[in-house]
């Protein structure tokens, strides 16, 4: 009896490559997972014959797409697809309209402003504005950040499917930055409610003490949040025009989210 094909995580298209179809589900399998994968997981959870995954990995790896740990023998994401991800991002109308407004307020209060995106159960900065007199070590594009204790991370999350939220919690590890970070669920989800009642995010010295942050969310035409942007830098700076970047911080979202189709009620 001849074998059956195994089942694919995505609907091929007629006239399909079969093996490039088998290692972009095997790439996609990472889009929840936090831990490298090895060839039997790969197997296991694709349903694929142990050889045909090896043969897969191999020359992913062999192209950067994957990147094998020497000492475990497992496979992580690999430097390729972060350049090919962030070089969709910057040609991405959201980066081109948010990044006129991104780098005024930096100019205007002298302190850095990232911009994020949830990709997978992860979030990331994919684009950054800092000062010329900048000496303070911040996230730069690409960078992954955590959830919890930053203000992109979490006005993202108090925008997700609450299903969705529940299910991204579940094994999240609520790793303290400072004495100030968050550090169960019940806390962030708590967190979670303020974020959505004030419609800003707030970093109160959760990453390093004396370091703060005012948050944002962007919204598209339909009502939905698509990315964060956030005004960061040391807390003295931030206190002593706080009043006036919240307003800033604001008026900025609401013209970007503007230009994104979005219409405010």
């Amino acid at each position: 009896m001849a074998r059956k094909s195994a089942p694919t995580m995505i609907d091929a298209p007629r006239g399909s490559i079969l093996s490039i179809i088998k290692a972009v589900d095997i790439l996609k399998l990472f889009m929840n997972e936090r831990k490298p994968l090895g060839i039997t997981e790969f197997a296991e959870k694709l349903n694929l014959p142990k050889t045909t995954v090896m043969g897969i990995t191999k020359t992913l790896a062999g192209v950067n797409f994957l990147e094998k740990d020497p000492l475990s023998g497992k496979y992580r994401l690999g430097p390729m697809l972060l350049q090919l991800g962030l070089k969709y991002v910057s040609n991405t109308d959201i980066i081109t309209i948010a990044r006129v407004w991104m780098e005024r307020l930096c100019l205007k209060f002298q302190l850095t402003v990232n911009a994020g995106l949830m990709v997978g159960d992860n979030v990331v900065v994919v684009f950054s504005a800092s000062p010329d007199n900048e000496f303070l070590t911040f996230p730069k594009s690409g960078t992954w950040i955590p959830t919890h204790t930053t203000c992109i991370g979490k006005m993202l999350m108090a925008h997700q499917e609450p299903a969705r939220m529940l299910k991204i919690l579940e094994n999240y590890q609520f790793t303290p930055l400072t004495e100030n970070s968050i550090t169960d669920r019940d806390g962030f989800l708590r967190e979670m409610e303020k974020v959505r009642s004030e419609g800003l995010s707030f970093d109160n010295e959760e990453n390093f003490i004396g370091m703060g942050g005012i948050g944002a969310p962007i919204y598209n035409h339909t009502g939905r949040v698509i990315a964060a942007f956030a005004i960061t830098g040391e807390l003295e700076k931030l206190n002593a025009k706080r009043k006036e970047i919240i307003e800033e911080v604001h008026r900025s979202s609401i013209e970007v989210s503007t230009h994104m189709g979005y219409m405010q009620k």
